[in-house]
């Protein structure tokens, strides 16, 4: 007998023991619990770190929860996911991530305390770049699942596409994907070597690979996605259209629009059970699935489920323990003396016209960058912040993401045009006397009144002097009066332009809807790339001692008398709290 022939035999040998070696579950009833945490920004424990304020609600409150639900339903029947967005939004996080790089992250840290069987790749993940993320693989006791993020070297997923979990002899498929419009959001050096597919014609193949390869009983889709719609194949948020139009899956876990639900989505013959729990540990997502088995065979399948609030959960006392030193860490940093804050601010203010808070951001980023000319937004729907001594936890309030800032050039017409986007979706058309000069909800009763859009794309502009006027249609808002130093402005020259890397990016289409100017040639725009926008403020108030957020006044709504109606209206429609 050949060499090779006798080789084929042993591998077919090997093949044949190691699928028999698979047990199946013995006859008898199963319940697991697959438990999910989304969005949790950086929400690793109760305490704000300051003055003895707390959050009602944290990673130390799951830890409450599912500690008292693996000593009631035993071990061996609970899973823990977490569907992404987990390493943003908190000083926690920014410590790990950027301050303190040679300690296991304490990210890491918690979820291989709590025993998390998979986590999920969020886009803010992403955001933390490579260093970060890269580091995270290598600490973490479980899988780090996106199975759409694609290593362009390779072919494959950057990385681990899915997860098998098994228990008492059931396999559970957990099939992880990111949200792929991160190039439209981050900057490429923060993703760079990866591409990122669509979800749905991504999962499509996952979920039959996992079915033919892995033999599970159910299988998952944790989707750092949100709710959308049933009809529509949102790239952003198509979590229920995969529910309702992807076979194969039995329960899909939701994230990233921060949303609360549970509910069933009819896909053919069967339903799936689609979940998601808000963001920052306020609910738990719990799928509770029912497993009958006879003569080693599953007979019937049953899936239920519902949101858990965390709020009123106390925090577990041995997890906080466990990670005293890493909190006061974060506590000492987040406490640090920054420097001093002249004047109150205020986003509300920067709704209704030029505001101290944003123009001391227009004035950060035109003095640091050079440009003629500098864009942003509200990053907090709701922050005040007296006058008094700055702390890091005040920097993150004031500026809450990790963006860069950057300098592209644009023509005066792409300027005007990109204004007139911004203003589109933030100004009510042709408003009565009577309406609202903004677009807002209203609300119900017990129901907040809102933006009818982001907020955070609510750009206004520095360096140039322009008017809104609020009687005008879309496109015929924006009047430019002249730039700030009073030379013309032109509508064919061009113009450098300082924004933030989100913006740069595409973030909130202003610059390709509005602009009209292609991702694409965002390379070719490009000037210079800075810092941390954050960071530079940090910077700035460190250099100087203190800073005072003096409003430069480079625009107004018109006209005035009519703004004077709508506009107080508006204020306490949107902040003063509904008694009903």
């Amino acid at each position: 007998m050949n060499l090779r022939l006798l080789y084929s035999i042993f591998l077919l040998l090997l093949l044949t023991l190691s699928s028999c070696s698979r047990k199946g579950p013995a006859d008898g009833n199963y319940r697991l619990e697959i438990y999910a945490t989304n969005d949790l920004h950086g929400r690793y424990f109760n305490s704000m770190y300051i003055d003895n304020q707390h959050h009602p609600h944290s990673l130390a409150s799951v830890s409450s929860f599912i500690s008292q639900q693996r000593q009631e339903s035993g071990r061996e029947n609970i899973l823990l996911l977490d569907i992404g967005d987990h390493l943003q939004g908190d000083n926690a996080a920014f410590y790990y991530n950027f301050v303190d790089t040679t300690s296991v992250h304490i990210f890491a840290s918690a979820v291989n305390y709590l025993e998390y069987d998979a986590i999920v790749v969020g886009n803010h993940d992403v955001e933390a770049g490579h260093p970060v993320y890269n580091k995270l693989v290598k600490e973490l006791h479980m899988p780090y699942l996106a199975a759409n993020a694609i290593d362009i070297s390779s072919g494959k997923p950057y990385f681990e596409p899915y997860a098998i979990i098994e228990r008492n002899g059931i396999r559970i498929a957990v099939i992880g994907m990111t949200n792929p419009n991160i190039p439209n959001w981050l900057s490429s050096h923060l993703w760079e070597g990866m591409e990122f597919r669509e979800i749905s014609e991504s999962l499509s193949y996952w979920v039959e690979y996992v079915r033919e390869n892995e033999a599970p009983h159910i299988v998952v889709a944790a989707l750092h996605a949100g709710l959308g719609d049933q009809e529509n194949d949102s790239k952003e948020n198509p979590a229920r259209y995969v529910a309702s139009n992807i076979p194969g899956i039995d329960i899909v876990f939701a994230s990233h629009d921060h949303k609360i639900t549970a509910e069933k989505i009819s896909n053919g013959k069967k339903e799936v059970l689609l979940l998601e729990g808000g963001s920052r540990a306020s609910h738990l997502s719990a799928a509770f699935v029912d497993f009958v088995v006879e003569n080693g065979i599953i007979s019937s399948i049953k899936i239920e489920g519902e949101t858990i609030p965390m709020e009123g959960v106390d925090p577990d006392i041995e997890y906080l323990d466990m990670f005293k030193n890493e909190y006061e860490a974060i506590k000492n940093f987040t406490n640090k003396p920054v420097g001093m804050l002249l004047n109150d601010i205020s986003t509300i203010d920067a709704y209704f016209g030029p505001s101290a808070f944003i123009d001391m951001i227009h004035t950060l980023q035109l003095e640091v960058s050079g440009a003629d000319i500098s864009f942003a937004a509200p990053l907090s729907f709701n922050v005040s912040k007296k006058a008094g001594q700055l702390n890091f936890q005040d920097l993150l309030d004031i500026y809450p993401y990790e963006n860069q800032l950057y300098v592209i050039t644009m023509t005066g017409a792409e300027v005007k045009n990109y204004l007139e986007y911004s203003y589109s979706k933030w100004v009510e058309q042709y408003p009565s006397a009577s309406g609202y000069m903004l677009q807002i909800n209203p609300g119900g009763k017990g129901d907040r009144a809102r933006f009818r859009n982001i907020y955070f794309n609510f750009d206004s502009a520095a360096g140039i002097f322009y008017e809104v006027d609020i009687t005008k249609g879309d496109h015929e808002r924006i009047t430019i009066k002249s730039l700030a130093n009073g030379a013309p402005f032109n509508l064919s020259a061009t113009y450098k332009v300082a924004m933030s890397s989100y913006r740069a990016s595409g973030g909130g289409e202003l610059l390709l809807k509005g602009a009209g100017v292609p991702k694409e040639l965002m390379d070719q725009r490009l000037v210079t790339r800075h810092a941390d926008i954050r960071q530079l403020l940090y910077n700035k108030i460190v250099e100087r001692g203190s800073i005072e957020a003096i409003p430069l006044n480079h625009w107004k709504f018109t006209p005035e008398n009519l703004v004077g109606k709508l506009a107080p209206k508006d204020k306490a429609t949107l902040f003063i709290p509904r008694i009903n």
